[in-house]
C-alpha cells in the first residue's frame, strides 16, 4: 500500500463530508493539534488514531480500506443519496435524525397494531 494512501482518503473523507481538520478532530474526539501535526507533516497516524478518525466518519477501518465500496453500491440510488447526506451532518445532527426516525417507526408500528 502506498505510503500517501491514508492521507489521501482521509482528505477525500473530509471533501464528502464538507468537513475541515477541526470538524474532524471534534467528530472523532482527537485533539486538533494531533490531527493537525500527523497530517501536515505527513506522517501516518498510528492505529488507534485511524480507528478514532473511523469512528469520526462512521465507517469501519475496513469501510476506510475498501476501495470499491461495493456496500453502498448494493442499495438504491435514492438509499445512496440519504446515506451520503446522513455522514455530512454533523454529530448532533445526526442524533436528530435518528431519533426522527425512530419515533416515525414507533409510531407506524402503533399504527399498525391497531389495524390489526
Amino acid at each position: 500500500m502506498r505510503e500517501d494512501y491514508v492521507r489521501k482518503k482521509v482528505d477525500q473523507l473530509l471533501k464528502e463530508h464538507n468537513w475541515n481538520l477541526y470538524q474532524l478532530s471534534k467528530e472523532a474526539d482527537i485533539s486538533y493539534a494531533t490531527l493537525s501535526n500527523t497530517f501536515n507533516r505527513n506522517k501516518i497516524p498510528s492505529v488507534p488514531i485511524l480507528m478514532r478518525i473511523c469512528e469520526g466518519f462512521h465507517i469501519t477501518v475496513a469501510e476506510f480500506f475498501n476501495e470499491g465500496r461495493t456496500l453502498l453500491q448494493h442499495l438504491p440510488d435514492s438509499d445512496q443519496r440519504l446515506i451520503a447526506d446522513f455522514h455530512r451532518l454533523s454529530g448532533n445532527d445526526k442524533k436528530l435524525v435518528t431519533a426522527y426516525m425512530q419515533g416515525l417507526l414507533e409510531k407506524r408500528n402503533t399504527i399498525q397494531k391497531k389495524c390489526h
